[in-house]
């Protein structure tokens, strides 16, 4: 087991552990903290969906993308714009590729080898973030936050977020309206106050 520096983290971790864009965005996010929030905000919510999709990814291999053939920095923000930008619509694998003019193959490969999960994955981790903060932060109905969030219907979402959350989207709404630090007390996370497994 590693130690733990005083924030939490842990020391002699392997470098690998962490994909190069999260550290590059991470980075980003710091340079831009004074000048534009909103867009250090941006930077740190893609870090964060990198690494949780990561870690919810089975067997996902961690490995430095320049070495395995991963998409160059600006390849990977144009995509991941062109994700979050069109996150309530279909996306496809052709979308995808097209946005940086490659094969499917291409951009299945790369994506996986710099972020460690496929593409459409990362799309599916996405509109669960998003349906997640829309059941936090609104009101709507789960068939409006369903459609809102890119999936087909409620009955989509409703299959997705139990296969990955353990809970229904209902039930997670109703844990986290009555707890305002974001803890799903129906299935916790290892640290008080930290955020429940959405992925």
């Amino acid at each position: 087991m590693n130690a733990l520096d005083s924030d939490g983290f842990s020391i002699g971790a392997p470098a690998e552990a962490v994909p190069a864009i999260v550290s590059m965005l991470i980075a980003d996010a710091v340079a831009a903290f004074d000048a534009n929030p909103s867009t250090s905000r941006t930077y740190l919510m893609r870090a964060s969906a990198i690494l949780q999709a990561r870690a919810a990814s089975d067997g996902a291999h961690h490995a430095d993308s320049r070495s395995q053939g991963g998409l160059a920095r600006w390849q990977l923000n144009r995509i991941i714009d062109y994700i979050e930008q069109h996150l309530a619509e279909r996306i496809t694998a052709e979308d995808l590729a097209g946005v940086i003019d490659v094969s499917i193959g291409q951009i299945f490969r790369a994506f996986k080898a710099s972020v460690g999960i496929p593409p459409l994955r990362y799309v599916a981790a996405r509109r669960l973030d998003l349906a997640c903060s829309l059941l936090r932060s609104s009101m709507e109905s789960l068939s409006q936050i369903a459609l809102m969030a890119g999936f087909c219907d409620q009955s989509h979402l409703c299959r997705v977020f139990r296969r990955l959350t353990g809970v229904t989207p209902a039930v997670w709404r109703r844990v986290n309206a009555a707890d305002p630090q974001g803890v799903d007390s129906a299935r916790r996370s290892p640290l008080p106050g930290s955020a429940p497994p959405i992925i």
